[in-house]
């Protein structure tokens, strides 16, 4: 087997489902398409080479093309009008828009869906009742954890008010135990988020793991060109963080460490990939600490490139705090390290701990420690074999385990494997009741 995704679909098994099983998919996207769509795109993707006709629905805030083709994937988005607050009321996705609501209606009459995927939380019940309606099976992909993660925003930052109302935990876990219980299938990114929805009281066969794994494993072990944004920080050791920026990541805490690696290691730098809400807080740290020839900034870069900045660091870091959110998810930027040969740096907590005490690609810092996480990374980047070594194990593991090629099957079976057939209010409530 070549050193790609993974074992995709067969092509034979592709072309009899597109002849005798294939059947029409509208997937429903919150986000803002394709920027931060790095799950739900290989989801997609998956599903149309499986010989699925698949439909897209995205919000709309930058006033992108309501119509295009990606791909095998035809994509719809919302209105978008010149008034920049009235597009994002429009756009705003929460069940309780009406817009959102009109838009998923119209697509599923006018395409003849007879499967709905809707990926996270706030769209869900949106989602369940319109397949309710109309008789079609729903599948609801968790990649995030909303009630947690809601949890962890309020644990790990000052929020407003307003805010810990809008965004309630409470409200959102109450929102989540009806969607739970009505899917007609659930997919999540780890074994410890599968376990907390059947402590929930969804039904365990209905639940399956599909992992956050990479699609481009060819891409992540092949070498690519130095990127131009990383020139500065040629000829020096160099640690990576890929992913949104949010309080939780730890990003700032690793700015910070990084404070303390330079005294021992003065040519150290932080390369920083992707952007977010802690951003602010993340620059006035490194101009704090004096470390703006260490630390690279570089904002959100298209995923197609992301391998290139993989290629060259030595250092993966997962910084993550200790939140109740972290404590079951697994973020894509853990297997695009491994696959891509860096050694891996994580948080001491569960999920994380799980995989790399498995396949011995990385270390665990305690979590929190802002001394033991620059020892560790210290340590890493003073010793290049020993990077060499555990980012060989890590690129090993996702070739023969953890690709999408093995998630893709998962997926797809969990999507196109579930009987049209229409949920009943009875067993709705009595499922409330159990």
């Amino acid at each position: 087997m070549p050193m790609g995704s993974g074992p995709p679909l067969d092509p034979a098994r592709s072309e009899s489902c597109s002849r005798d099983t294939a059947v029409t998919i509208l997937y429903i996207y919150q986000g803002e398409w394709p920027r931060g769509a790095t799950r739900v795109a290989k989801q997609v993707r998956s599903l149309a080479r499986a010989g699925h006709a698949v439909h897209l629905l995205a919000r709309n805030y930058d006033g992108a093309p309501r119509l295009e083709t990606w791909e095998q994937v035809t994509v719809h988005r919302l209105p978008w009008v010149r008034v920049r607050w009235l597009t994002r009321v429009l756009n705003f996705p929460v069940f309780l828009n009406p817009m959102w609501t009109w838009a998923m209606w119209r697509l599923v009459r006018s395409t003849g869906a007879d499967r709905i995927v809707v990926a996270d939380l706030p769209l869900a019940p949106a989602a369940i009742w319109l397949g309710w309606l109309l008789g079609i099976p729903v599948h609801y992909d968790m990649a995030e954890v909303y009630p947690e993660f809601l949890k962890s925003l309020h644990v790990v930052s000052a929020r407003p008010w307003s805010d810990r109302v809008i965004r309630s935990p409470a409200a959102a876990a109450l929102v989540e135990l009806g969607v739970l219980r009505a899917a007609q299938s659930i997919s999540v990114v780890s074994e410890e988020s599968r376990l907390r929805c059947v402590r929930r009281g969804a039904r365990g066969e209905r639940v399956v793991v599909v992992g956050n794994t990479p699609d481009n494993v060819v891409e992540l072990t092949s070498q690519l060109p130095f990127p131009p944004e990383l020139r500065p920080w040629a000829q020096r050791p160099r640690a990576l963080f890929v992913g949104t920026l949010l309080a939780d990541r730890g990003v700032k805490e690793a700015v910070e460490a990084l404070g303390l690696v330079v005294r021992e290691v003065p040519d150290a730098c932080l390369v920083v990939v992707g952007d977010g809400p802690d951003r602010p807080r993340i620059a006035q740290t490194v101009e704090r600490l004096g470390l703006g020839d260490h630390v690279a900034l570089l904002g959100w870069q298209r995923h197609a490139r992301l391998a290139e900045f993989y290629q060259h660091c030595q250092v993966g870091l997962l910084p993550f705090l200790d939140t109740p959110h972290v404590r079951v998810t697994l973020a894509n930027k853990l297997f695009d390290y491994m696959g891509a040969g860096l050694a891996v740096l994580a948080a001491d907590l569960p999920p994380m701990r799980r995989v790399l005490e498995e396949v011995g690609a990385g270390v665990l810092y305690s979590v929190g420690s802002t001394q033991a996480l620059a020892e560790q990374v210290e340590s890493l980047l003073r010793d290049p074999d020993r990077c060499h070594t555990l980012g060989a194990r890590g690129r090993e593991a996702v070739v023969g385990k953890y690709h999408w090629g093995r998630d893709e099957a998962t997926f797809v079976g969990a999507v196109a494997g579930v009987s049209r057939h229409a949920v009943s209010v009875t067993d709705l409530l009595s499922r409330g009741h159990s």
